[in-house]
Order: C-alpha cells, then structure tokens, then sequence
C-alpha cells in the first residue's frame, strides 16, 4: 500500500511542480486552476491511506476536473488537460487485479509524459 501511496503522491507532485510558474501562458487561468486541482489531489490522496475508495474517489474526481478544465483551453493546453484526464480516469485501484503493479507502471508512465506536455503549454 506505501508503495501506491508513494506512486500517486509522485505523480501528483511531478504535475504540480512544472505548473508553478504558469503566469506567461495566455491561458494562465486554467494552468493555475490545473495546478490547484493536483494540490486539491494530493490532499484528498495523501489523506486518503489505507483507503482504496477514498483514493479511487479522488483520482475519479481529479479526472472530471482536468476534463472540465480542458474544455476551457485551447491547442496544447487542451490537449495535454485532455490527455491528463483520460490517463487519471483511466486509473483505478484494484488490489484483487494481479496485474496491478503494471498497471501502475504504465499510469505514472502516461501521467508523466502528460505532466510534460501540460508544462510546455503553460510555459
């Protein structure tokens, strides 16, 4: 479950950490809000341990709020929103899945290489 917990607080903290300087963007707006949406995640997630539906919760809640904020974006802010929600809400935790541990993988894989392209569209 540590491991998990850890994973996800990596993931979350790898998409915050490139937003933090989001005031030249011509959509600063939404990068900001995206950046409050993971610091809202990390919250709810970290407060969450040792509980598999309050993190599901939060990850299903962090996936509506990137959908909802891609539909206020345009270009590759759009996109990286867009491919950020589908990866987050493609994710769930089901610790009777044997393959979960790769599942997790391939997660904080794509949410990385969201996390980049989110970063380069609020820059």
């Amino acid at each position: 479950m540590n491991i998990l917990k850890n994973t996800l607080a990596v993931a979350a903290v790898a998409a915050i950490l490139p937003l933090t300087a989001c005031g030249g963007s011509d959509q600063a707006s939404v990068c900001q809000e995206a950046t409050k949406a993971f610091t809202d995640y990390s919250t709810k997630a970290g407060a969450s341990a040792g509980n598999i539906d309050g993190i599901n919760s939060a990850t299903a809640d962090l996936a509506a709020t990137l959908k909802d904020l891609s539909g206020k974006a345009d270009g590759d802010l759009k996109t990286a929103l867009t491919g950020m929600a589908d990866s987050w809400a493609a994710f769930k935790i089901d610790v009777s899945d044997p393959a979960a541990a790769g599942k997790l993988t391939e997660f904080a894989t794509k949410a990385t290489e969201a996390t980049r392209q989110l970063a380069s569209a609020c820059s």
